[in-house]
């Protein structure tokens, strides 16, 4: 299992996490590595342990960073709302029917970009289709990202 946390644009998160004394130390039983598009990715052993990690670096996350993902032992990446909900045992793990989801591309030039949400049952009305992939033949990576139901993203593009 791996936690990635996505930078805010012009933010090298890794030179962050090693200037700041608190963030060392937190860190310091860790193994961080950089992630594409200037993020950083650090292994855990479990869902509990990414999540009481994101919960001790909660500040440079929001200072900081776009977006948190949490990669489990399978490949799948998942967002924090659905991880903490996983954890509290109040939704399952997402199948390959999990409707509750947005795209999310990862370039090593511009950082993040968060597509057009997609969640066909949101109670706010962003019903649609899927949108048409961007190329993605400048390296830039493209993960579908299961949410929780209730979890807002926001639209970056």
């Amino acid at each position: 299992m791996r936690v990635i946390f996505i930078p805010k644009p012009g933010i090298d998160l890794y030179q962050t996490f090693l200037q700041s004394e608190t963030s060392r130390l937190i860190l310091r039983f860790y193994a961080p590595k950089r992630f594409p598009g200037g993020g950083v990715e650090v292994p855990v052993a479990t869902l509990g342990s990414g999540l009481s990690l994101a919960s001790e670096l909660r500040w440079y996350i929001r200072r900081y960073t776009r977006v948190f993902l949490m990669k489990t032992g399978d490949g799948h990446i998942i967002s924090l709302g659905l991880a903490k909900e996983i954890y509290d045992r109040n939704l399952p793990y997402p199948g390959e029917d999990w409707e509750f989801s947005y795209i999310c591309r990862i370039s090593g030039v511009e950082g993040i970009t968060t597509l057009t949400v997609l969640c066909t049952h949101d109670e706010a009305g962003k019903e649609g289709e899927m949108p048409e992939s961007p190329d993605t033949s400048s390296g830039d990576a493209e993960y579908q990202i299961p949410r929780a139901p209730d979890e807002k993203i926001e639209d970056t593009e």
